[in-house]
């Protein structure tokens, strides 16, 4: 076939691509019918065409890769293309593992910073990633600087200093993010690197026994319910049953505790119930009263002063945070572990998140769970007058989360099917987006999912929010969806991409367990391979 042909069939798909009518507007014609609004965006002002509402235009690839040297785009397009395999996947990190044996570490690291490392991490160190988020800045997308420790499983045993390195490092980065971003520093990082695994693993198991007791101690909301509340509720079709539409009464609350004085501490509406998270709250701040509640786990010694000391270090990391006047995001973990790194992270967004959101929870819609937890937070928000920090993502561990359950014989946490989480996903977005009219709540909607992008678009303008403001902002990884970026931010949007970075040795495991885990939006890159392709050509023949 020849060049011209090649360039013929590509056009053909470029059309198919956008989705759109394969008409020629100017400027001048699509302003005249459909209008444009400015947005101030990092500095500059950004154009944004309500055409793009409904569905980003893919077919302008020169725009689209204008930051993007030939040599990053054949990367892009070679490196995207294996990963479509999941033998390659699956295997990346035994693959890395034993070419470094063979190359030896200065030819290995060299090859992985031109090819693996190069497409999804930005650097080794400050003076490595600084190119990288300028050039990021210069094209109108921000950056998310990940931290990324964690602890590889339960038997993880790492003592205190381990710990306290880590918190220094996440210090570290909060310093060097204000340093290397010129706009408000976005970074993210594990709970599982400041503690050990089994602390968090163990107060999950009493979180989980308050809930059952919780559930067996309690009834559906009467019509006290809140108008605001039923909103919100309404928006959450779920087949499990909502905890934020049950109450605990007075008269089971003393039943449990055999204290009125520590029910009306708790019921601080005077309703005459408390929901989860007030009975919940109350019981943990009184250990002799959790002590004689049947079917919750010991809160001994060992677990409360582990509980401190995180709680210590993640006091400082708001402190930074705040002090910066950054933003901090809670990375999502296992299932196994999430509720308690859930309860440490609304701890913090109680006590910090006022005024403006400064720490973020990380909730997966993939998880059966993220309705209830996600609306009570929500409830909890607007009842203290706090702002809810959510990214809000489809989740990572599914494959280790189906095969954990299957091995220990327990009800598969991960939703029955992608449509499942895709519909969890976007009521999500509708109850965040309810609390951001509110003001109530700042959020980062990670999703490669273009249908995500142009669903949450046209209900930012329906909503009539800002869509240059940090109340709702998109994000991507690195390396990742750059057409949806790129068209984001010429749109006028805030995006951020989520850049991982740290030494070559440190970060590619990450990266390796992060392509396992993503192994469906790896395998869904056709679009965008044939977008590389097209520009590539493009270039070529000088067109």
């Amino acid at each position: 076939m020849s060049v011209l042909s090649r360039l013929r069939v590509l056009r053909r798909k470029s059309r198919e691509l956008s989705n759109l009518p394969n008409t020629s507007k100017t400027p001048s014609d699509s302003d005249s019918r459909s209008g444009t609004s400015r947005a101030r965006h990092h500095g500059r002002v950004a154009v944004r065409n309500k055409a793009t509402l409904v569905g980003l235009d893919f077919r302008d690839t020169e725009q689209t890769y204008r930051s993007k040297s030939n040599f990053e785009l054949l990367r892009s397009l070679l490196i995207l293309k294996t990963c479509t395999y999941q033998i390659f996947v699956r295997n990346a990190e035994k693959t890395m593992n034993v070419s470094r044996i063979l190359l030896g570490r200065p030819i290995f690291t060299y090859m992985m910073k031109k090819t693996f490392y190069g497409q999804f991490a930005g650097g080794e160190n400050i003076t490595e990633l600084k190119p990288v988020v300028e050039k990021l800045a210069n094209h109108g997308v921000r950056s998310m600087l990940n931290f990324s420790v964690e602890a590889a499983d339960l038997g993880s045993s790492k003592g205190e200093a381990h710990c306290q390195s880590n918190l220094e490092t996440i210090l570290g980065v909060l310093e060097s993010s204000k340093e290397v971003c010129e706009v408000r520093p976005y970074s993210s990082f594990k709970i599982t690197g400041l503690t050990t695994p089994g602390l968090l693993y163990r107060f999950t198991e009493v979180l989980e026994g308050i809930q059952r007791v919780f559930l067996e101690n309690s009834q559906f909301r009467g019509a006290e319910q809140e108008k605001f509340m039923c909103s919100l509720s309404d928006k959450v079709r779920t087949s499990e049953e909502l905890l934020v539409n049950r109450v605990m009464s007075r008269e089971e609350f003393i039943a449990l505790t055999n204290s009125s004085q520590l029910f009306e501490e708790a019921d601080l509406n005077n309703v005459g119930t408390l929901d989860f998270q007030q009975f919940r709250d109350i019981v943990l701040s009184n250990p002799e009263v959790l002590q004689q509640i049947h079917g919750v786990p010991e809160v001994d010694e060992e677990l409360t002063q582990g509980m401190e000391r995180l709680r210590g270090r993640l006091e400082q990391i708001a402190e930074k945070t705040k002090s910066l006047d950054a933003r901090i995001m809670i990375d999502a973990e296992q299932t196994y572990l999430q509720p308690a790194i859930d309860y440490f992270t609304l701890e913090m967004m109680r006590k910090h998140n006022k005024g403006v959101a400064y720490v973020y929870n990380t909730y997966q819609c993939y998880l059966k769970r993220t309705p209830n937890t996600l609306t009570l937070d929500a409830m909890d928000a607007v009842a203290r007058g706090y702002n809810l920090g959510v990214k809000l993502v489809r989740g990572a561990y599914l494959m280790e989360e189906t095969a954990r359950a299957a091995r220990l014989n327990y009800d598969n946490p991960v939703q029955d099917s992608k449509t499942d989480t895709d519909r969890t996903y976007h009521e999500m977005l509708d109850v965040v987006l309810e609390l951001v009219s509110r003001d109530h709540c700042f959020v980062l909607a990670g999703s490669h999912n273009e249908e995500t992008v142009r669903y949450l678009m046209s209900r930012v303008d329906r909503l009539q929010l800002d869509s240059g403001s940090e109340k709702v902002v998109f994000g991507q990884l690195y390396g990742l969806c750059d057409p949806t970026t790129f068209q984001l931010a010429n749109s006028g949007y805030t995006v951020f991409k989520a850049i991982a970075w740290g030494r070559v040795e440190e970060v590619l495991p990450f990266l390796a367990r992060r392509a396992e885990e993503n192994t469906g939006v790896l395998g869904s890159t056709t679009r965008e391979l044939d977008l590389l392709k097209m520009e590539l050509w493009r270039r070529v023949i000088g067109e």
